[in-house]
């Protein structure tokens, strides 16, 4: 049994693990029990659908159980109630969070975070890797397998609050992925419960073909029908528990270890965003030895990356804040930052951290529970040019149960499509839309791409433009019109000069203008500066936000202070009467010192009809914009633009800007036969293709086709509908090009003429 075990230790694929169970069968007589004691279990198991969510679920469990052996070698503690303030207690990480933790290669730190262990090694087939999670923490007794690590939606960690797992399939789901999963484990001696080492491997039974419907997963046990155990060295195998997936397809997860996409380390810092405790990646693939060295690496989350980075990463964070905010019954945190465009392709820069069309991460305990899409950041918010800069992580740790009920699913793929997401969403957005700073780094990004050169030409297009799509709507659906103003120069708004920090504070000044009008049961926000330090504000204790009369609304949370700047949130109530006036106090009231304060007023005021915001008073027609885009600007390569492409819209909150590709190979064979006759003829040419191909692209842009979709019960992804838009395009272009090509001579000569 000693052969076997160590066997089974050195496995990594599907054939040496098939001749372990040969003699196990012929010498030891096993037997096989479904897992969770339910032969139905395929369509409880396969419910997910994405490995890399399974594997997290491992990494999840892991950590859980180095919290659990702290949790005991503690005494059992009663007064936890969150795995940050186990992590904090019993860690000393401050706040129970790694992005305040400096030093990352701290001794410490570091041999936390071997604690759990992920390692990739070769099996037979290139892209499905052995993964081995090795963790040293509580381990399991052998007759306690089929009550915890291989039962189905049982109950364990429910009254654990001091450890993460809640909402998942407890690692279930990972067993889908691959032909063989080995479990190896000991107890800890602190559990009093034996010292031997306990082994199971799981399989797939298909079945017998025409007498079942579906297949089962079971597990290899002894005759008293728990694993097989027997007694081992510590210094052989140490308290704790492995598992092998033997084999596992991890979908596009096979890179390099170290890769910034595609990876391990990717997969780990995406779907445990904010972790709560470290833990490390090893590579012993023949792809990931470093000069025949193993690579190993901590994975702290993206959250500490983009926070603190380390190495390379500390210059590429531009801006950074958090807020916390009410959110029904409880709270919620939004963490959020924009990239800086400096360095080599800083557009594909975000692919490090999460995917381009799914920059909002939803976390519960630091895993990645669901994302939202970029059409909050494109079109919600107005920052077209963010789009490829800002991540956002909304932090639901300290959301009510019931909120967490509607929002989350047990596979934790995705979070599911309920109210409470719509207004999770919300909340992001008006949240976001407070900052002026975000605004301010959205314009900073759009005046790389404005030609300095504009012409008179443009100016008489933009109102030929304007005038055609406002004929269009007032014979059509109706909706917002466009306008066009002449050229002038881009004015770039100012970035706030930092304020020093005092101590003792000297001043907190509320810088939004007084009687600011505010709509009936919306949130908005109330800046202002100051010179204490940030952190006195986030103390409920110090920093104060009252209105009066209560009766008006409440304030619901602020964000950090950033170099002297900050915001407070607040909501009117739904039954508020228009024209209602109170005032905002802003109090600051540090340990010991003077008390500093600053008051606004604010006066009610109900929602224009057909608006969903607090926005609808600044419901002026947009400015509209023609760049033309030729194969040698910046545009177009951080676009990913090719001469198929046609072009492009970008609406922030006072302009639409329509970026029409002059490389265009359509165009392209245009102007040459328009270079034969004169440069007159070639801006003919050009004129005309840029009016109908701009007036396409607005209309093609402006219709919705998730949200006709979504009236009608349907769902589309982000992905096909850009697919769409962009083939609509390349019909479009191809259509005006035979139209100008069929009236060639009449439109190179009406410049002329």
């Amino acid at each position: 049994m000693k052969e076997i075990f160590q066997q089974l230790l050195n496995a990594t694929t599907a054939k040496e693990v098939t001749d372990i169970l040969e003699i196990l069968t012929d010498d030891y007589d096993i037997n096989w029990r479904a897992v969770g004691d339910r032969q139905n279990n395929q369509s409880t198991i396969n419910m997910g659908t994405d490995p890399a969510a399974g594997l997290v679920e491992r990494i999840t469990n892991s950590i859980d159980s180095i919290l659990d052996l702290k949790w005991h070698q503690e005494g059992q503690p009663k007064d936890i109630d969150s795995p940050r303030m186990a992590a904090q207690k019993w860690f000393d990480l401050t706040e129970g969070r790694l992005r305040n933790i400096k030093d990352a290669s701290n001794k410490k730190i570091q041999e936390l975070a071997r604690q759990t262990i992920i390692t990739l090694k070769d099996s037979e087939r290139e892209d499905f890797p052995t993964v081995e999670i090795r963790d040293f923490g509580t381990g399991i007794k052998g007759d306690e397998f089929g009550k915890t690590i291989l039962s189905l939606n049982d109950n364990n960690k429910i009254d654990k609050l001091h450890q993460l797992g809640a909402y998942g399939q407890g690692g279930s789901t990972a067993l889908s992925f691959n032909t063989f999963t080995v479990i190896i484990s000991r107890p800890n001696k602190i559990l009093k419960k034996g010292d031997d080492v306990s082994f199971t491997i799981v399989r797939f039974n298909d079945g017998e073909l025409g007498l079942r419907k579906l297949g089962w997963y079971e597990y290899c046990v002894g005759a008293n029908n728990n694993p097989l155990s027997l007694t081992v060295p510590e210094n052989e195998f140490e308290a704790g528990t492995l598992i092998k997936h033997i084999g596992m397809d991890i979908g596009k997860y096979t890179a390099k270890l170290t890769g910034p996409t595609s990876s391990l380390w990717y997969l780990a810092h995406h779907y445990m965003f904010d972790t709560i405790l470290p833990f490390t990646i090893s590579g012993q693939r023949k792809k990931d030895l470093n000069k025949g060295k193993i690579e190993n690496r901590s994975v702290l989350g993206n959250n500490r990356r983009l926070t603190l980075g380390g190495g390379e990463e500390k210059e590429l964070t531009q801006y950074k804040r958090d807020a916390t905010l009410t959110f029904r019954d409880g709270k919620v945190t939004l963490y959020y930052w924009v990239l800086t465009i400096e360095g080599e392709k800083p557009w594909e820069r975000i692919k490090n951290y999460t995917l381009p069309s799914e920059p909002i991460i939803i976390t519960f305990n630091g895993q990645k529970q669901g994302t939202l899409t970029n059409s909050l950041v494109k079109s919600d918010l107005k920052l077209p040019f963010l789009e490829k800069y800002l991540v956002v992580q909304v932090e639901c740790d300290q959301m009510d149960n019931e909120s967490k009920r509607q929002l989350f699913s047990s596979t934790r793929e995705t979070t599911r499509d309920t109210s409470i997401k719509k207004e999770l969403s919300k909340l992001v957005v008006d949240t976001l839309d407070a900052d002026d700073e975000l605004k301010r780094l959205d314009k900073e990004r759009r005046d790389r791409y404005l030609r300095k050169d504009e012409t008179e030409a443009l100016d008489k297009l933009r109102k030929r433009l304007a005038s055609r799509i406002n004929s269009y709507l007032k014979t059509g659906d109706g909706g917002k019109g466009v306008k066009a103003t002449d050229t002038g120069e881009t004015v770039k708004p100012k970035k706030q000069p930092p304020i020093p920090i005092n101590d003792p504070p000297t001043f907190l000044e509320i810088t939004t203008p007084a009687q600011k009008e505010v709509f009936v049961g919306k949130t908005f926000s109330v800046k202002f500066k100051t010179d204490a330090h940030p952190n006195l504000f986030t103390n409920p204790d110090w920093f104060f936000a009252v209105i009066e009369p209560h009766s008006f609304g409440s304030y619901t949370g602020s964000a950090r202070v950033v170099d002297g700047y900050g915001i407070a949130y607040f909501k009117t109530r739904e039954n508020l009467e228009p024209e209602t006036e109170a005032v905002i106090t802003l109090e600051l009231r540090p340990p010991r010192q003077k008390t500093i304060s600053d008051t606004v007023e604010v006066i009610s005021a109900e929602l224009p009809e057909g608006t969903d915001s607090g926005k609808a008073g600044k419901n002026n027609a947009p400015n509209i914009e023609i760049i033309p885009i030729s194969e040698n600007d910046q545009f177009f390569k951080e676009e990913g633009w090719t001469k198929q492409t046609v072009a492009d819209v970008k609406d922030d909150k006072d302009t639409v800007y329509i970026y029409i590709n002059e490389s265009n190979s359509h165009l392209t064979k245009l102007i040459e036969r328009a270079q034969q006759y004169s440069n007159q003829a070639v801006e003919s040419i050009k004129y005309r293709y840029r009016e109908h191909i701009g007036f396409c692209a607005f209309m093609i842009s402006r219709n919705k086709i998730e949200e006709r979709l979504e009236a009608e019960g349907k769902t589309i992804s982000i992905e096909d509908v850009e697919a769409i838009k962009k083939a609509d395009l390349e019909n479009s272009c191809e259509t005006v090009c035979g139209m100008i090509q069929d009236f060639f001579d009449y439109i190179r000569t009406e410049t002329e003429e």
